[in-house]
């Protein structure tokens, strides 16, 4: 997602299915939307994420299996707590 483009069109809420553990941008690494990443000023706006999580991942994965057949397997997240 891009975050910026969101805040121009002053996006109140992103809902979405699941989190990129390993680059994502709405609260799994880091929160770019209510963050000190956007600009002073900027509009910032709520997200949800989760919803239908099983079925997005199931999603992506039939997406990235006929996509790129070289991509190389999925890396769990430490935990840090």
């Amino acid at each position: 997602m891009c975050a910026a483009a969101l805040s121009l069109l002053k996006i109140g809420r992103v809902i979405y299915g699941c989190k990129n553990d390993r680059f994502g941008g709405c609260g799994s690494v880091v929160s770019v939307s209510t963050g000190s990443y956007m600009p002073p000023g900027s509009h910032k706006f709520n997200t949800i994420g989760g919803l239908m999580k099983d079925d997005a991942i199931e999603l992506f994965k039939q997406f990235y299996a006929g996509e790129n057949t070289k991509a190389p397997n999925p890396k769990k997240r430490k935990n840090l707590t």
